[in-house]
Parts: C-alpha cells; structure tokens; sequence
C-alpha cells in the first residue's frame, strides 16, 4: 500500500507539480495549515494529488453514468445519448472535480482545527502541571520535555510539545528559538497566547516560573468559570426538558385518552404524540446536550 501511495503521489506530482510551484502564492495559506495539520508534505504535492483524484473521482462518475444508462436504457427505453445525457455528465463532471478537490483542499485546515481544539482541551491541566514543576525550581526546558513525556495524561498537548523537544534535540535549535518556532505554528490560539507570554517574561527579563504560576491561576479560572456556565446551562434545559417533553406531552396523552374513550378525538393523533413527538423531541435534547457537552 505505500508503494502505491508513493506512485501515486509521484504521477501526481509529475502531472501538476510546476503548476502549484509557479502559483505558490495563491496558496500560501495552506503550507501553514499542513504544518499545524502535522501533515509532513510540502503544499505543491498535497494539491498535485487533490487534483489528481479530482480526475479519477470524474473519471467515475462519467464511467458510472455511462454504464447505468447502457444498463438501464433497453428496460426504459431510454434511446440514443442525446443532450439531456450531456447536461448530466457535465454537471457530474463539475460537482465531482470541485467536490473532491477542495474537499482535499480542507482537510488539513479541518484537521488543524481539530487538533486545536483537543490541545484547549488540556492546556489549562498542563499549565497547572507547568507551573507545578515551575515552583519547585525546575529549568523551563525541562519542563516541557516532562510534559512531552506525559501523552497519557495530556493526549495532544504533549504530542505539540513534543515538537519542541525534537527541535532542540534533534536539529539543534536553542530553547528560545524552539519555543518561538512552537508559538508560531501551534494551532491552538490558546497556546500560543500562552507560548508568547512565556517568551515575552523571559525577554524583558521576567522569571518563567512566576509566569507559569498566574497563567495557571488564570486559566484554571476560566476553566471553573466555563464548567459554572455548562451547569447552569444543563440545569436550565432539564427544566425545559421536563417541562416540554415529559410533563406536557404527559397531560395531552392522558387527555387524548378520555377524549378518544368519549369517541371525540382520534386515535392516530395519540399516536403522533407517543411514537413521534416524545421520540423526536428526546433525540434531538440529546444532541443538544452532546453539542453543549462537547463544547
């Protein structure tokens, strides 16, 4: 399967590499979204094989409609290919190529996104084990190589962190440098209001460690503050919860039964009530809650 994916990335290359690398301005935005995707490939390959599976995805698509319309044209006497056929397979030619392409075309600003997100997740626990080892003296390089060593407990904090360590050990980058490497292209805002703080104390002469204790104070703050919001919020959708899905529907079920015993009311409208409206009305409760929850 590499070899393949080597071939491919290769013919691709070869087929649109000069393009990208003469308008390498147009997308200079998404060489950094490969680097905070952590996507190790240069901009020009990523876009050579985008449009490459552009082709073949059309490819496809014209070949699929083809072979449906030869298949299904002696059942529903179809005729000929006319020009209905040809406004079909220019449309599947358009959506497909443009589909796929600048599907492939996000997918590393998606994938940054994301990873931005889980870094915000645990950043205000490993700023609290920063400024934890920084109160006890420890250097700040030795700090994050800790915290680097800690994926477990900080999932993709530590894997960010671990750039750092491999720029000062393995390429040879001094820490400030590293460190102002990570800031730039970390891609949690977060972080890298964090990471400038931190460079910012050590360049007018501050102690790191200090820094590292208020950030955590501060953070850890939001963090309480942010968890009070979400309680208050889970508290004020179980009211709604059980005022609209369990009381009120409750009553109608119990009123639409005497009316439906009396012979005035029918029964198909408790059914839409008890298989329908319940139903739906606690699936799309539970999505909310998971979209709150998730935030």
């Amino acid at each position: 399967m590499a070899t393949g994916n080597i071939s491919i990335e290769g013919l691709a290359f070869r087929m649109f590499g000069n393009y990208f690398m003469h308008h390498k301005a147009k997308f200079a935005s998404l060489s950094e979204e490969l680097i905070k995707a952590r996507l190790y490939t240069t901009m020009e390959k990523w876009l050579s094989k985008a449009a490459l599976y552009a082709i073949i995805a059309t490819s496809c698509v014209v070949a699929m409609y083809i072979i449906l319309r030869l298949i299904l044209s002696p059942v529903l006497d179809l005729g000929p290919f006319g020009w209905i056929d040809a406004v079909f397979i220019i449309a599947g030619i358009l959506v497909s190529s443009v589909v796929t392409f600048f599907s492939y075309y996000l997918y590393p600003k998606i994938l940054a996104w994301e990873r931005g997100g889980k870094i915000d997740k645990s950043l205000p626990y490993a700023i609290g084990y920063v400024s934890a080892m920084a109160s006890v003296g420890v250097i700040p390089y030795v700090i994050f190589k800790k915290l680097s060593e800690a994926e477990e407990t900080y999932e993709e904090m530590s894997r960010e962190v671990m750039l750092l360590v491999r720029d000062v050990e393995v390429l040879g980058f001094d820490f400030m440098s590293a460190l102002k490497k990570l800031a730039a292209l970390t891609p949690s805002a977060n972080m890298r209001t964090f990471l400038q703080g931190a460079i910012t104390t050590a360049l007018s002469g501050g102690e790191m460690g200090d820094y590292f204790v208020s950030a955590a104070r501060e953070y850890l703050g939001q963090r309480r503050a942010a968890y009070e919001s979400l309680i208050e919020t889970l508290g004020l959708f179980a009211e709604v919860y059980v005022i609209g899905i369990v009381v009120a529907p409750l009553l109608l079920v119990v009123v639409l039964s005497i009316m439906c015993y009396l012979g005035s009311a029918s029964l198909e409208v408790l059914a839409v009530i008890v298989y329908f409206v319940i139903p739906l009305g606690t699936g799309m409760f539970i999505l909310l809650i998971g979209m709150v929850c998730e935030d």
